[in-house]
């Protein structure tokens, strides 16, 4: 299982989760009461990223990455298809394919090291509720997904909302929303261990994260991987999920 977990965990640097914004252009939301809500963490989210009505244009987005670990280069790519509940994430180590991670038709493989495993319904259920949807907070209800408000703390010297989503699996994440910006700077799973968000950048119209820094007891030091493309909305072959 620690191959899947590490792929998975690599996977999720797709995920298109934001985090906290530059200065230029963004304004700050009002500060919150002590006696907050999810719904206004989440409301304040939502209009930081860039609106309602633009996040739920997004059918689909393809996004490609660049790290380096222990001197290795690392590039990896993922597609994620909310419209027919598929994803596709390739990692690719100075220029041979280590990994790579298929969930379609509500099924899901594990590729890593030459080998193939399936993945169990358990984790495919946490891959469709965790990643396939581009900002999953504007699905919950559809998604089954519990989410409970557990106050404010402390994220890399940035005082943060705290939030955690329950999905009834091993799937359940915690993260974090900057009290200053509304944005989301960090993550937290069994699976994917903590991850940051840096770096954003306009792309067309909604804020993204240009840096993920992952860490993770499977990978012997934080991994920081710097986004090289995104795009939305693409006409998507068939093959990319083969």
């Amino acid at each position: 299982m620690k191959k899947s977990n590490l792929v998975l965990a690599l996977g999720l640097l797709i995920s298109p989760l934001c985090s906290q914004a530059n200065d230029g252009g963004i304004e700050s939301p009002p500060k919150l009461i002590v006696k907050n809500s999810v719904k206004e963490v989440i409301d304040n989210y939502v209009k930081a990223i860039g609106g309602e009505a633009k996040m739920k244009d997004i059918r689909n987005m393809e996004m490609n990455m660049e790290a380096e670990i222990q001197g290795m280069q690392l590039v990896i790519s993922g597609v994620t298809d909310q419209e027919n509940k598929r994803m596709a994430n390739l990692t690719e180590m100075n220029g041979n394919v280590v990994s790579k991670t298929i969930v379609k038709d509500g099924a899901g493989t594990v590729s890593a090291m030459g080998q193939e495993q399936a993945l169990t319904e358990a984790q495919v259920a946490a891959v469709l509720k965790n990643q396939v949807y581009v900002f999953r907070e504007l699905y919950l209800d559809e998604l089954g997904v519990t989410a409970v408000f557990e106050g404010t703390e402390e994220v890399e010297g940035e005082e943060a909302y705290k939030l955690s989503f329950e999905t009834g699996g091993d799937g359940n994440t915690t993260e974090y929303y900057s009290v200053a910006t509304g944005l989301k700077i960090q993550t937290k799973s069994d699976i994917a261990g903590t991850i940051l968000y840096k770096d954003y950048e306009d792309v067309d119209g909604l804020m993204m994260p240009m840096t993920m820094v992952i860490k993770n007891n499977m990978i012997p030091m934080p991994l920081e991987a710097k986004v090289t493309s995104i795009k939305f909305n693409q006409d998507l072959d068939d093959s990319v999920f083969n």
